[in-house]
């Protein structure tokens, strides 16, 4: 993450605090990240040199009509500076200062199959539990381990892969002398 992103990023963060418009803007930076991400090309589009900054801002403005202000002024800010490809960075680090300021972690669960709800519940609950905080999960699949899931949380791995166990039992039985 740039020096740009972490900027600016705080700064809306910071504004949305103090205003005490945070939670409003939580949900609508995750959405303005999500479709940014979706869409590339949008952005590309914002960066362009053949727009003119008010054709972007403009732009801009047409595509988060429905937004809060501060959001909407602030990718309009973005743009007019050209910095319209950090827009992206600048809205996770937002997410990142609001989950830290609310006691939120992420978990980056890969599992060898998708998890049901329930067991996505108990794994969150069994988390929040081992390590006093909220958690929320991002989920991915990877069948190559085979079974179980990996789980990535402040900073931790807990490998608990059927991939795993089986390399280990690879390991002890080659380094046994016959």
């Amino acid at each position: 993450m740039s020096d740009v992103s972490k900027e600016y990023g705080a700064a809306l963060y910071l504004l949305a605090r103090e205003e005490d418009a945070e939670e409003q803007l939580l949900e609508e930076t995750r959405t303005a990240a999500e479709v940014l991400r979706e869409n590339p090309a949008y952005l590309s589009l914002l960066s362009s040199p053949d727009l003119t900054k008010e054709e972007r801002s403009n732009a801009v403005a047409a595509a988060f009509a429905g937004a809060h202000r501060y959001l909407v002024n602030f990718l309009s800010m973005m743009v007019e500076r050209g910095y319209a490809r950090e827009i992206p960075a600048c809205l996770d680090e937002y997410l990142r200062l609001y989950r830290e300021d609310h006691g939120i972690a992420v978990a980056k669960v890969v599992s060898a199959r998708c998890l049901s709800d329930g067991e996505k519940d108990k794994l969150i609950a069994a988390l929040e539990r081992r390590y006093g905080v909220t958690v929320e999960a991002e989920y991915k699949t990877d069948p190559s381990l085979l079974g179980g899931m990996k789980v990535e949380i402040s900073g931790t791995l807990l490998d608990g892969s059927a991939r795993r166990r089986l390399d280990g039992v690879r390991a002890d039985l080659s380094s046994l002398t016959l």
